[in-house]
């Protein structure tokens, strides 16, 4: 297996994308990161390198993230808007380097609301696409997540938690009857406790991202942390008041969900009841157990072979007659 690092630019704006091949013939695979301003492209590395056996993997650190960050970022507005425009010029980038009509887009967390939001804005370009730790809508989102913690302070019988949460109160959308904003941090940080981000049983954790992070980036740590706060601090307000992707009802291109179990950062409930309902060539909503938002890397042989045994060659691949053998326990919906 090979790997790459460049810099290209996109949008006028120096990017810098880290591609894993072992032919550089496979189809092209694009990354969307998550945060926003969490480039993952360590993790990539990490647990999803088996993919580059498929396909030619693209890690993209997007504007303002990881080593595409720089201090003149702070001088140039961030949006939605400027976001799927750099998506765009990168997957034609893409088309063009690769000589691929289409390619395929894998999209977590931020990545697959920014993901979702371009493959329904510009299906010509997408052959598949992949969403894991799918977003919907904050508002639904919202409900779901209280319900969860508060499920589990009454399954641990922990008294002063439901207390605070008989405080607050069960939202409405957004709001809460109570203390809005100190409950929807209550109630964020008590998903991270209660493995609604990492599962327990997973074996991963925050210190293996973290010493990943400074294995792959070393001093450059620095600027990623950097970008990780400039990107939150301006794009996740808007993210948050945006429910565009729970107004879609159809697409045009064959979509893959793949959840964590007990992903409650962006409820599995939530999802679901939109993915029932959404019309596509083919669509598929994979389950993995022991495994929350972070499933991808979590339970990444898992991950890897659902994408690798749904979505390319079907009919021809011994790897893929190999990953159909795999044994591990999903729940398909």
């Amino acid at each position: 297996m090979d790997i790459t690092k460049e810099d290209i630019m996109i949008n006028n704006t120096r990017q810098n994308i880290l591609t894993l091949y072992s032919d550089r013939n496979n189809p092209v695979l694009l990354i969307v990161h998550g945060g926003p301003g969490s480039p993952d492209r360590p993790l990539v590395c990490e647990y999803n390198s088996e993919l580059a056996n498929h396909f030619t993997v693209v890690c993209w650190d997007q504007r303002g993230s990881g080593l595409s960050y720089s201090k003149k970022n702070k001088r140039e507005p961030l949006t939605i808007e400027l976001m799927l425009s750099d998506l765009k010029e990168l997957v034609i980038y893409l088309t063009e380097e690769y000589k691929q009509d289409k390619i395929y887009i894998a999209g977590h967390s931020w990545g697959a609301y920014l993901g979702l939001r371009f493959v329904e804005k510009y299906p010509q370009y997408v052959r598949y696409y992949i969403g894991t730790g799918q977003g919907i809508s904050s508002t639904e989102d919202e409900i779901d997540k209280y319900n969860f913690v508060k499920a589990q302070a009454e399954k641990a019988d922990d008294d002063k938690i439901l207390q605070k949460l008989e405080h607050f109160g069960k939202p409405d959308g957004m709001r809460y009857q109570h203390d809005t904003e100190n409950a929807r941090k209550t109630v964020g940080k008590l998903i991270h406790k209660y493995g609604g981000y990492i599962h327990p049983k997973s074996g991963f954790s925050m210190n293996l991202y973290l010493s990943l992070y400074l294995k792959h980036y070393g001093i450059n740590t620095i600027k990623v942390l950097k970008g990780i706060n400039y990107s939150v601090s301006r794009l996740t307000p808007m993210v948050e008041l945006d429910n565009s992707i729970s107004e879609i009802k159809s697409l045009d291109v064959p979509i893959l969900f793949i959840f964590g179990e007990q992903d409650y950062i962006c409820p599995v409930p939530t999802a679901k009841r939109w993915f029932d309902n959404l019309s596509a060539p083919k669509k598929k909503f994979v389950v993995i157990p022991d495994a929350a938002h972070m499933v991808n890397f979590e339970q990444a042989a898992a991950w890897n072979n659902e994408i690798i045994k749904n979505c390319i060659w079907q009919k021809t691949s011994p790897c893929l007659r190999n990953a159909k053998n795999t044994v591990y326990n999903s729940i398909t919906k």
